[in-house]
């Protein structure tokens, strides 16, 4: 199963779901949560008969949506990608290849940012969720924006913090496999592309709320 947590995602909600059905490696089961959106969104999710829709009357955030969604997951392994994002068409096969080697229990993958104007390239440079061009076993944590795991370990973990709704619920997810001493891997080679396209107000509020949910500003 892949799920997509989304909240007013109709600039991109479409290519992303596009991105999941041209994998190299059929996906058993799509998952949208369409968390309370006031746009467009929804509607679109509509037209695909094959994807199944479960809708938040209000907005609950992103550590309820990746609750609900894996707990109504028909499958032990899943994935997630944000509603901004786009696979490469091999990354379901090679997150699969490594998930469970060396007991790996989640592997994340390598998300491009965008660099056409000024402000997608700051953020490229100082907020790119990924781990840089090499692999890396256990990293600090797994960004949430593409991920693949085991329902089970979810279940074992008792699911995301609901009360992180913006940000920061994959940075303690992380803590708590830290803590059972459970293995993760970062692959490089997994790539996605961000879509997000920022102006000063967008990358103003992102900021603010990696920064307010424990996302600390990494090195130059």
């Amino acid at each position: 199963s892949i799920y997509i947590p989304a909240f007013n995602a109709e600039k991109t909600i479409e290519q992303t779901i596009n991105s999941i059905k041209y994998q190299s490696i059929k996906v058993n089961e799509i998952i949208v949560v369409d968390d309370g959106s006031s746009d467009n969104t929804l509607e679109i999710i509509k037209k695909h008969s094959d994807i199944k829709i479960i809708i938040n009357q209000i907005n609950k955030g992103l550590g309820y949506s990746r609750n609900i969604a894996i707990k109504e997951s028909k499958n032990e392994i899943i994935a997630a990608i944000d509603a901004d994002v786009v696979l490469d068409k091999n990354w379901l096969e090679i997150c699969l290849a490594s998930l469970n080697h060396d007991k790996f229990i989640m592997v994340g993958g390598n998300m491009v940012e965008r660099i056409d104007g000024k402000y997608n390239l700051w953020r490229s440079k100082y907020y790119s969720q990924n781990w840089g061009k090499k692999n890396l076993e256990n990293p600090p944590f797994l960004f949430g924006c593409n991920t693949i795991q085991f329902k089970s370990i979810w279940h074992k973990l008792n699911g995301y913090d609901e009360s992180l709704r913006t940000n920061g619920e994959d940075i303690d997810y992380s803590e708590k496999v830290k803590l059972q001493n459970l293995k993760t891997t970062y692959l490089a080679d997994a790539k996605c592309f961000h879509l997000q396209d920022d102006n000063l107000k967008t990358l103003s509020n992102r900021i603010w709320r990696y920064h307010s949910f424990g996302y600390k500003i990494k090195e130059i």
